[in-house]
């Protein structure tokens, strides 16, 4: 691990951050490194030279400092551990680890999502995605809010495509049966613009549009999901979400459970 530490002790330096994500959007000689982060240049030279020794970055002929190839990768993984930082008290509580190695190393992508706490805001902003939402609206949950069917059977109408994902034992409540046996619904099945697949044990709980992620969140201590969790707009936010709902989807089953239809 003494190169590990070595390489986290050259990116603990603010300065040296600062320079390095000054960098990631282009390159910039020493002097213009110097003015935008209103360091002295002795005290820009000494970090770029600490730099440049850890392989983070080097100098082009033209004297234009740019990020290597290991430098890019580092801040890459270091975004993962910003996420977890700016958002530790909700990690306090919540858990990653039953995701599956892939997707909790590449948490970083999160780093710019918005942390809802309030439950009730959370399943608003659901809402108003599945309200707005063209194209389609992908959910993985284990249990589905009735105050969002209306906007569910009002998205399939206007021919958004809605994929639900949900675990082999949910247990549905009276308004789901309804949802079930509605002709909305059942036209919207064999029309395509519904499908529901089902799965063992997941890791998350995800809400996402052609254009957002209104929902992302993960089990608590106790293995339960309290809804709180995150939002984003982001590419890289979209990214990792369409991600891990097609890591289910393709493991899920399209066979639905008895219970579905029990009385």
């Amino acid at each position: 691990m003494g190169n590990v530490c070595s390489l986290l002790f050259e990116l603990s330096g603010s300065d040296r951050m600062d320079i390095l994500l000054l960098l990631k959007k282009k390159p910039l000689k020493l002097s213009h490194i110097s003015s935008k982060l209103n360091f002295t240049v002795q005290e820009t030279s000494r970090n770029m030279a600490r730099l440049s020794d850890a392989k983070l970055i080097l100098r082009d002929v033209e004297g234009a400092f740019h990020l290597t190839p290991y430098g890019e990768e580092a801040l890459v993984q270091l975004s993962g551990f910003s996420f977890l930082f700016k958002n530790r008290e909700y990690f306090l509580t919540h858990s990653l680890g039953a995701l599956s190695k892939e997707f909790q190393s590449s948490i970083g992508m999160l780093e710019c999502c918005e942390l809802v706490e309030d439950v009730m805001i959370s399943f608003r902003n659901i809402e108003e995605m599945i309200a707005s939402a063209q194209f389609h609206i992908w959910i993985l949950t284990n249990q589905v809010l009735a105050s969002t069917i209306p906007y569910l059977m009002q998205a399939i109408e206007r021919g958004a495509k809605f994929r639900l994902l949900m675990p082999k034992h949910f247990e549905p409540t009276k308004s789901i049966r309804e949802l079930v046996n509605n002709p909305v619904f059942e036209k919207a099945v064999r029309l395509r613009k519904l499908d529901c697949r089902f799965v063992g044990k997941v890791g998350a709980f995800l809400c996402l549009s052609e254009k957002e992620v209104a929902a992302i969140g993960f089990p608590n201590i106790e293995g339960k999901f309290d809804y709180a969790g995150f939002k984003g707009k982001s590419g890289s936010v979209i990214e990792w979400a369409n991600a891990l709902f097609m890591h289910y989807w393709s493991a899920a089953s399209s066979q639905i459970p008895d219970q579905l239809f029990s009385p």
